[in-house]
């Protein structure tokens, strides 16, 4: 069973962070200029696309690390 541990994806959850970060203050900014609805739709489209590069940098790291594993068991089994 897979447990989802944030430390195990150092880069990946400061990246989210940091777009999160972003976004909140983008919102904040547009709201303090009385543009509520920009302010809303570009913390969302920012925290989307957090999310997206977070997911796609998770699954990247997976499948590097199957690979890794299938290139380790063909080694060994190469060298016996």
């Amino acid at each position: 069973m897979r447990t989802f541990d944030p430390r195990r994806h150092g880069l990946a959850t400061l990246g989210l962070g940091l777009s999160i970060l972003f976004a909140v203050a983008a919102f904040a900014y547009f709201a303090l200029s009385g543009a509520y609805l920009q302010g809303a739709a570009l913390g969302i489209l920012v925290i989307a696309a957090g999310i997206w590069e977070y997911r796609r940098k998770v699954q990247d790291e997976l499948v590097s690390k199957t690979y890794e594993a299938e290139a380790e068991t063909q080694n060994q089994r190469s060298q016996r």
